[in-house]
């Protein structure tokens, strides 16, 4: 008896000295790291703009509409934009990770399964749309009452109904940074979430919280929109320090060419490992003698980096330069390379079997 209660004390001051190293490892990691995560190898002279945002609205009356003149703007460069997008990796794990608790749940995104009373609805509602769409729409209107989409760095999944909704504030007035555009691809955002991120990240399956997962589905979905529709504040800032080689490339309709223009291959991938980084550190439980797991796994968020943030970025960035250009149609469904079009196969074979995928269009 008393040598089997000398093994168990020993077995449990194995099973605890583990969970201290684990715990003691995570630390020292998170500590070792922490400057990759906080983006403090970025260079000091990034200016400060505001925590979260590219631009903020100015202090006197301008003209949000006229168009920007070909030189930098104060206080704007591409290095306060790289900054902002830093710090919108945190809300986008965080969202993603919050989605992830619960089941895929189909019901959410198919149309039909839910029939709403006319009577209750908005009419400008199609009433067999899906209840992501209702939600999502709702959602829309309360913001826009708070002038959400009077920022340039804002945009709505339903801009013509959300065009129509007066903001009871009064609204800002914002620097005239980005030339007038049109540009809102968050039907393919949409589209790549439900079809790609969310099988890729939640377990199969219902478990009936629709609602919980229709207001995660929207965090995550005003997240991946906000950050993939900066492009335009990036392409904007590439556009003013090589004008003649981006009209010149527009004028050729070289898309690939404007592609290659502004692709950075290593901070692309930068953006990745920061990305697996801050999924490994946030995805864990803390302290915890539960197993080592990750509410996402990192791979996920890379590839959600690598497979569609990124490529839908460039993307917004080649079509705010053919409008920024002028004078020229946008690209053509055909002239898409599919490097621009996200969540694409990765081997030729793949690429020679796949049926065609249209540059925005959802479902």
């Amino acid at each position: 008896h008393s040598r089997a209660l000398n093994l168990v004390k020993a077995n449990s001051w194995e099973v605890h000295r583990s969970s201290f190293i684990a715990m003691a490892y995570r630390c020292v990691l998170l500590a070792a790291l922490w400057p990759v995560m906080t983006g403090a190898f970025i260079t000091k002279s990034y200016g400060r703009v505001s925590r979260d945002s590219s631009i903020r609205p100015s202090t006197e009356a301008q003209t949000a509409s006229s168009k920007p003149k070909d030189e930098p703007k104060p206080g704007f460069s591409l290095a306060s934009v790289r900054k902002s997008l830093i710090r919108q990796e945190e809300t986008i794990i965080f969202a993603l990770i919050e989605r992830a608790q619960f089941s895929r749940n189909l019901a959410v995104y198919e149309k039909g399964v839910h029939r709403w009373d006319s009577a209750a609805l908005d009419p400008s509602f199609d009433s067999d749309g899906s209840f992501l769409d209702f939600m999502l729409y709702e959602t829309e209107k309360v913001h826009a009452k708070a002038r959400r989409y009077t920022s340039p760095e804002e945009h709505a999944f339903f801009p013509v109904q959300i065009a129509r909704a007066n903001p009871v504030l009064e609204k800002l007035s914002y620097p005239p940074i980005l030339a007038e555009n049109s540009i809102n691809i968050n039907d393919e955002v949409r589209r790549l979430y439900i079809n790609n991120v969310i099988p890729a990240m939640c377990s199969e399956g219902d478990d009936d919280q629709h609602g919980s997962t229709a207001i995660c589905d929207i965090a995550c979905l005003q997240a991946l929109s906000r950050r993939i529709h900066i492009g335009k504040f990036v392409a904007e800032s590439k556009f003013v320090v090589e004008p003649e080689m981006f009209t010149e490339l527009v004028k050729a309709r070289d898309v690939v060419g404007i592609n290659e223009l502004l692709t950075n291959d290593v901070v692309e991938e930068r953006v990745c490992q920061r990305a697996r980084i801050k999924t490994v550190a946030f995805g864990q439980d803390a302290f915890s003698d539960a197993d080592v797991g990750f509410k996402v796994p990192p791979n996920v968020i890379v590839e959600l980096y690598r497979d569609m943030i990124i490529p839908l970025t460039k993307q917004v960035q080649v079509r705010y330069l053919f409008e920024r250009v002028g004078g020229v149609e946008p690209p053509r469904d055909d002239e898409w390379p599919s490097s621009l079009l996200g969540y694409q196969p990765r081997n030729e074979n793949d690429a020679e079997t796949e049926t065609p995928k249209r540059a925005a269009n959802w479902m």
